[in-house]
């Protein structure tokens, strides 16, 4: 089993700590949405409706959709 260890609250997407962040979990409460990532090559993803998805991503890259996908900085343990 993946274990998570939480490094902020769950915030806006666009904040700069998710920004600024290496391993983001993302949770989405709303309908299922396009999710854009600005990385050196930048991409996207559907993330289907009441879901949640672990992604790595450049430092300083920004993360694109709506409000009802929310973002929590973490971390892997053992």
């Amino acid at each position: 089993m993946l274990s998570i260890k939480p490094l902020s609250l769950e915030l806006a997407i666009g904040e700069a700590t998710i920004t600024n962040a290496r391993l983001v979990r993302l949770v989405n409460t709303g309908t299922t949405e396009v999710v854009t990532v600005g990385n050196e090559i930048p991409s996207s993803f559907t993330m289907i409706a009441n879901t949640s998805i672990i992604i790595e991503k450049d430092y300083g890259a920004v993360i694109g959709a709506s409000a009802s996908v929310k973002g929590t900085v973490i971390a892997f343990t053992n």
